[in-house]
C-alpha cells in the first residue's frame, strides 16, 4: 500500500479539520496516511513515504515559523511528489506560496494545492470586536478539501504532472506589515514585550497553551517568555483566564490604528461576526 505523511501546523482546530480531510480523501484511493500536529512535537522522518503534504495556517501573509523551520529541516526529496495547504480567514498571501517554494527546493514534485477559509482568533481583530470567518471551515470546504486529496492521487498518476498557479503578489501594505513582523524583529523586540500583569495567579495556563514551549513557569509560577521560538500567535494572551496577559503593542495606539485599518480590509466583502472578547479567549456575538 502506498503511504502518505502529511504535517501541518494547527493551533486553533481550522488547519487540522482540512488536514483530516485531505488524508480522508487519500485514504478513500488507497493510501496508508500518517497525519501530524507539529504542536504535538517532532514528526516522523519523511524518508519512505510516497506522497508528501504540508499545511500551515496563515500568520502575517505566511507560514507560521515553526512550519517554516521544519521546510528547512526536510531531506532532499528528489522526485518525491509533495502538495501544500494553506488556511486564511481572508487573505492568504503567500502561505501557499512558501510551501511549495521551499518544498520545490528540496527536490520534491508539486503535486497540488489546496486552500481554505478557517476560522480568524487573532487577538488583535477579538479586542476591536471581529470574529472573522465564524464556523469555518465549513463542511462545503471539508467536502472540498476531501475531494481534493483524489485529485492529488489522480495527478500523481498522470506523466505531465506539475506546477499548480501561484497566489497573487500581496499588497504593499501587507508587505509592509509582513516586514516589521519578521521572525528577527520577533525574536529581537516583540518576544520581550509580553508581561504578566497583578491578577496573574501562576495557574500555568500560558504554559500549556503555547504551541512551541516558549513560555516557561518562573519564580512564584509566574510566565516568563522565551525570545527566540514565539510565533506571535498571542494565545497566551488570548487563552488567560485572569486576562492577565498583556502584549503592549495591542495597546500602543499606533499599533491599534494601523491594525483596525488592516481589519477593514480585511473584513471588506467577508463574512464576520461582531463580539465581545471575554477572559479565556471565550467570545459573546452581539451581531451576526
Amino acid at each position: 500500500m502506498m503511504k502518505a505523511l502529511i504535517v501541518y501546523f494547527s493551533q486553533g482546530g481550522s488547519t487540522a479539520k482540512v488536514a483530516e480531510s485531505i488524508a480522508s480523501g487519500l485514504r478513500g484511493s488507497g493510501y496508508q496516511v500518517d497525519l501530524f500536529n507539529l504542536k504535538d512535537g517532532k514528526p516522523p522522518a519523511a524518508k519512505g513515504y510516497d506522497l508528501f503534504g504540508v499545511g500551515s495556517p496563515t500568520y502575517i501573509y505566511r507560514p507560521s515559523f515553526n512550519i517554516l523551520d521544519y521546510l528547512q529541516s526536510l531531506p532532499e526529496l528528489t522526485g518525491v511528489p509533495a502538495f501544500a495547504f494553506a488556511t486564511s480567514a481572508g487573505i492568504v498571501g503567500h502561505t501557499g506560496n512558501n510551501i511549495r517554494d521551499a518544498l520545490a527546493k528540496k527536490g520534491a514534485k508539486d503535486a497540488g494545492y489546496f486552500k481554505a477559509h478557517g476560522a480568524c482568533w487573532f487577538i488583535g481583530f477579538l479586542r476591536e470586536g471581529y470574529l472573522l470567518k465564524p464556523g469555518a471551515p465549513t463542511k462545503e470546504t471539508l467536502d472540498q478539501a476531501e475531494s481534493f486529496g483524489r485529485a492529488v492521487v489522480d495527478n500523481i498518476a498522470k506523466s505531465n504532472y506539475g506546477k499548480t498557479p501561484r497566489d497573487p503578489q500581496i499588497k504593499f501594505l501587507f508587505r509592509l506589515q509582513r516586514l516589521l513582523l519578521c521572525r528577527l524583529f520577533v525574536q529581537v523586540m516583540h518576544s520581550w514585550l509580553f508581561f504578566s500583569k497583578k491578577s496573574c495567579d501562576s495557574c500555568g495556563v500560558c504554559v500549556k497553551t503555547c504551541p512551541v514551549g516558549n513560555i516557561k513557569a518562573g519564580k512564584n509560577g509566574r510566565p516568563v517568555w522565551g525570545h527566540k521560538d514565539c510565533l506571535l500567535c498571542f494565545y497566551c494572551e488570548l487563552k488567560c483566564p485572569k486576562d492577565a496577559i498583556m502584549s503592549a503593542p495591542h495597546f500602543m495606539p499606533v499599533y491599534r490604528l494601523f491594525a483596525k485599518y488592516v481589519l477593514g480590509l480585511e473584513v471588506a466583502g467577508r463574512y464576520y461576526n461582531r463580539v465581545v472578547l471575554k477572559p479565556g479567549g471565550r467570545v459573546e456575538s452581539v451581531s451576526g
